[in-house]
């Protein structure tokens, strides 16, 4: 096999692949935002992880409580994707031997404070030290969930269908912008509008995901599992102040919910605006291609989006 750059969606791609035809208690397999495993007792529950890596994710010279608390937060956001609730959470760390010890425990209580102000409490993990002083400190936190809504229903990526509405709630762009608040560090996981959207929508709404990667990438996966392409007008995409369309589409870290549904979804949901800003078509090609109208014209950004660049 020729060898390749390094794409987190290639590997993404591979891995859901090697993913499938798992045993039968595994109800979601690698391909959503969290996994959802049958128990023996008939109950459910939903597994995630994510981690944040310093100089990627966050500044090098980031204050360690705020590193912790996005760690927790960014998972908190995908179990609001998949419309559950969390009810715990696992850390674990690897750190440069140059960190102090009070640099570590300021870590762990952003990490600490943070699942416990969700009712998801820091219930263990485990800490490591690099060799070398010169490597990158990583977070990664993994997060259990159990299903919010009846029957054990969950909102997966996949369901979407061409003429389905594409929607999102809050506003978009600009969270990494130094003069932006600090918005990728400390944001609110939308896990009660979540939750509230999917019992107002009831099966009409169809997929669902949260937007890390921005709306070019992430509209792109959530069409790529229904077989679609997205259209998007850039008039309609709720903008943050002192950004575009392009920022809007292509920052990412604004960890709003991104959702699939066939009827208009609520205007507004605990006061978190809620916009549609697009539809679900058809494709005669591989799918998963993200187009935009703008001022009439209609051009692709499948291209845009956050690959995970550094700071």
């Amino acid at each position: 096999m020729t060898d390749q750059p390094l794409s987190e969606s290639v590997l993404h791609a591979r891995f859901d692949h090697l993913g499938r035809g798992l045993s039968d208690r595994v109800l979601l397999s690698p391909g959503d935002d969290m996994a959802m495993l049958r128990l023996d007792d008939s109950g459910h529950l939903l597994v995630a992880a994510d981690q944040v890596v310093i100089g990627r994710h966050v500044r090098l010279d980031e204050d360690p409580h705020a590193i912790g608390r996005k760690a927790v937060l960014r998972n908190l956001s995908d179990v609001a994707a998949m419309a559950a609730r969390p009810i715990a959470t696992i850390a674990a760390a690897t750190l440069s031997p140059r960190r102090s010890h009070g640099w570590a425990e300021q870590l762990h209580a952003g990490l600490h404070e943070t699942g416990l102000a969700f009712d998801a409490p820091l219930i263990g993990g485990d800490l490591a030290t690099h060799i070398s002083e010169d490597s990158a400190d990583v977070i990664a936190v993994t997060i259990l969930a159990i299903p919010a809504l009846p029957a054990n229903r969950v909102i997966s990526r996949k369901g979407a269908e061409a003429g389905d509405l594409l929607a999102v709630t809050g506003r978009l762009g600009g969270s990494l912008d130094s003069t932006g608040g600090g918005r990728h560090l400390d944001f609110p996981p939308r896990l009660e509008e979540a939750i509230q959207l999917a019992e107002l929508l009831g099966p009409d709404l169809v997929a669902m995901l949260d937007v890390s990667d921005g709306v070019a990438r992430d509209a792109g996966r959530l069409a790529a599992a229904g077989g679609l392409d997205a259209r998007i007008t850039a008039a309609t995409l709720p903008c943050n102040p002192g950004c575009g369309w392009k920022e809007a589409v292509g920052d990412g870290e604004d960890y709003e919910l991104l959702f699939a549904c066939r009827r208009q979804p609520p205007a507004m949901l605990n006061g978190v605006p809620v916009t549609v800003i697009g539809r679900f078509v058809e494709t005669a090609n591989p799918p998963g291609a993200v187009k935009i109208e703008v001022d009439g014209i209609i051009r692709s950004i499948s291209d845009l989006g956050w690959e995970h660049a550094g700071f």
